[in-house]
């Protein structure tokens, strides 16, 4: 049987112990391979919180410019700006969105989680029925807890599907939801080599994932009518260049079909 071209890249980066990629037009799958498979999410389950948000303003049961205070004692490490600006402790909801998704803000997506609740947003996932594969169970940071948020490729590609179908449906929002995805500020995977060629007409939305060992991206591309989602997930990765690589692989690949 002839090997797809995602399938060769996979198979070149065997190294890696345990990885998922998911690929669609936003109609069809143009490929799959371990795309039930949960892993642990880190930063790429701050997508779905972003969803329930952007739903809930959508529908003006919450505003934009709605102010909350952060305490000292709320504000944690890892990702994000809020810790290293102890002067600001008021942010907008529209701050804290951006925050959580082109810096991937960890202050800003508990205060987020807090807000709506886990329980909510765990009910949220199940009226979707999305709950085989994503799981909602813990705030950013919080290692006293042996639970953990879950997330597969499907998953992942189907919340950035909604997220984009949410940005047509309203006008007025497009940019707002759009902004912080296509400045994110982690690049280096399935963006990164075409991120640094500056090619016109291109623009990529993107949210990676990080922790130990674990390195995420879920992307859309978008160039000349075309588009294109895709989810990279991986676990045991021996070392970080070697998903970066494995992703860099797979977006070079995606764009060249795109052409």
């Amino acid at each position: 049987m002839k090997l797809t071209n995602y399938q060769k890249i996979n198979q070149d980066f065997n190294i890696i112990d345990s990885k998922a990629l998911f690929i669609s037009d936003g109609e069809k799958v143009l490929f799959a391979e371990n795309e039930n498979q949960l892993f642990t999410a880190a930063s790429v389950i701050k997508l779905p919180i972003y969803l329930y948000f952007f739903e809930k303003i959508a529908k003006k049961e919450l505003d934009l410019q709605t102010d909350f205070q952060i305490p000292s004692e709320k504000v944690v490490a890892g990702a994000g700006i809020i810790q290293i600006l102890p002067q600001k402790r008021i942010w907008t909801l529209e701050e804290l969105l951006h925050l959580m998704i082109a810096v991937s803000d960890n202050t800003a997506t508990n205060q987020l989680i807090e807000l709506a609740t886990i329980t909510k947003l765990q009910s949220w996932l199940r009226e979707n029925n999305w709950e085989d594969g994503l799981r909602l169970e813990r705030q950013m940071m919080d290692f006293k807890t042996v639970k953990q948020n879950k997330i597969s490729a499907k998953a992942a590609v189907t919340i950035f599907q909604k997220i984009m179908m949410l940005s047509e449906a309203y006008p007025d929002l497009k940019e707002t939801i759009r902004r912080p995805l296509l400045n994110q500020q982690f690049r280096s995977n399935l963006a990164g080599t075409l991120e640094e060629a500056g090619i016109s007409g291109l623009q990529m939305l993107n949210k990676t994932g990080e922790l130990k060992n674990i390195q995420h991206d879920v992307a859309v591309f978008e160039y000349k009518g075309k588009t294109r989602f895709a989810a990279a997930l991986t676990n045991n990765t021996g070392l970080e260049a070697n998903a970066t690589a494995w992703m860099q692989t797979v977006g070079k690949q995606l764009f060249s079909e795109m052409t």
